[in-house]
């Protein structure tokens, strides 16, 4: 596959992400059994990208931990399609803790990559949102939890969507398209 068209698919996948984004903020109220089932689906696709992902960007590093991030998101999605009828809590701290780690890994991941030139604002901003994100969930449990598990899950699917398309955007290296001191100086 070439570089182009694997930039393409990510940008898809972006765009498709922050759509089923949009949805969950839009209907946070799911029946418990539904939510959790779309959420492991949702969690498979997150998994599904975070691998494309971590194929694709092999060669800027951190290639460990976005694969541990592909395992976790798949693990986590068939611990909650295996067991949907255990109960909300159960899922919901399941969800916090993958809230939890998402964000450290990807918060540790932004910084590694930084240090490699590599653009990691946006998994920055990811990671520190997802860590926000399981704690307020696991501050809120169990009163708000549903609710709050919906719209979270709805505004972090839209970071990543957006994380995607960012990572898929040709890299412009600093000083590119500037003047040289020569050329400003004749």
């Amino acid at each position: 596959m070439t570089e182009r068209r694997a930039s393409r698919w990510s940008k898809i996948l972006g765009v498709l992400l922050i759509a089923v984004g949009v949805v969950a903020i839009i209907v946070p109220f799911f029946a418990a059994q539904t939510m959790i089932r779309v959420m492991g689906w949702l969690l498979i696709l997150a998994a599904i990208e975070q691998g494309v992902e971590a194929y694709q960007s092999r060669s800027e590093g951190g290639l460990f931990l976005k694969v541990f991030l592909a395992v976790l998101y798949a693990f986590v999605a068939f611990l909650l399609l295996g067991r949907p009828a255990s109960g909300d809590a159960v899922a919901i701290v399941i969800i916090a803790m993958l809230f939890l780690l998402d964000g450290i890994t990807e918060i540790a991941l932004a910084l590694r990559t930084r240090r490699e030139g590599a653009r990691s604002e946006w998994l920055f901003a990811g990671g520190a949102i997802s860590f926000l994100f399981g704690a307020i969930i696991l501050y809120t449990f169990p009163v708000n939890s549903l609710w709050i598990v919906g719209l979270l899950v709805g505004i972090r699917l839209i970071v990543k969507g957006i994380e995607q398309i960012t990572s898929s955007l040709p890299r412009v290296k600093p000083g590119a398209g500037q003047p040289s001191d020569l050329s400003r100086a004749a």
